[in-house]
């Protein structure tokens, strides 16, 4: 089975109505992710980056243009991680993480052996009995990623996957990604409204302007992998942070504003 695909959109528009009144939520965004590749989208608040997420993932109609999907030999749907985490509270981790495998079929014997790998993999495997409300919010997100990455899709699409959790498991948590990902090289489209957090794990940043979400920018994040998070203290990621920042304020300082 080929484990990677890349993705692409073409002049994908979205129009939501309030009332009578359209509301384009994005007009005219393209993208092109190579497979195995690592891309981060920001921008300001409302401006479609979860939309485009959706749209591209399949949750969300587009109204017009078109999204594609790299050939793979078994079609396998992307994975989503939300922010929220998205276990199921009444189900234990290791049922959590065997879901989606069960949703494609995949025998037991087989879905519990991916299962305990991925759980082992996470950290959790003292925890596989556990419900999440037993679990803290950094556990849980680990149950969530350790899901998506079992399904063996070649595709991840992730919004805001770290937003929930404290500043310290946080960057735990973006150190144990980069470390994942690194093993199995999955096409990732991530939606970040944090400026380090898309430098430190992107190949690529796209910065979306305000609503209607469109791409301005796309940028290519220059420091070599494996990366670690000290990479923040060099001089050039501070550079590249104040570039970004600049590139987003005027649009950020006017979402706030109409908020």
């Amino acid at each position: 089975m080929t484990t990677t695909a890349g993705l692409e959109a073409h002049g994908v528009s979205k129009v939501f109505f309030s009332g009578s009144d359209p509301v384009w939520a994005l007009e005219d965004v393209s993208l092109d992710l190579a497979p195995g590749s690592f891309t981060c989208i920001v921008g300001p608040s409302g401006c479609g980056k979860s939309t485009l997420l959706r749209i591209v993932g399949g949750l969300e109609p587009l109204t017009s243009g078109e999204v594609r999907r790299g050939r793979t030999e078994e079609r396998i749907p992307e994975a989503f991680v939300f922010q929220e985490h998205g276990v199921f509270p009444w189900m234990t981790v290791l049922d959590n993480v065997a879901f989606g495998l069960r949703m494609s079929g995949v025998p037991s014997a087989e879905r519990l052996a991916r299962t305990r790998d991925w759980i082992a993999r996470v950290g959790l495997s003292a925890f596989e009995g556990h419900y999440p409300h037993q679990l803290s919010g950094g556990m849980r997100q680990r149950v969530a990623i350790a899901r998506a990455f079992a399904t063996g899709s070649p595709v991840l699409l992730m919004d805001e996957p770290l937003g929930a959790l404290d500043a310290q498991t946080r960057q735990l948590m973006q150190e144990e990604l980069l470390t994942l990902w690194e093993s199995e090289r999955k096409t990732v489209l991530m939606v970040t409204h944090d400026i380090e957090e898309a430098i430190l794990l992107g190949d690529r940043i796209l910065v979306m302007s305000a609503r209607p979400g469109r791409i301005v920018h796309d940028i290519t994040v220059p420091f070599p992998r494996p990366r670690t998070v000290g990479i923040e203290r060099d001089p050039g990621f501070v550079e590249l942070r104040h570039r970004i920042w600049s590139l987003l304020k005027d649009d950020v300082r006017a979402s706030e504003e109409t908020a």
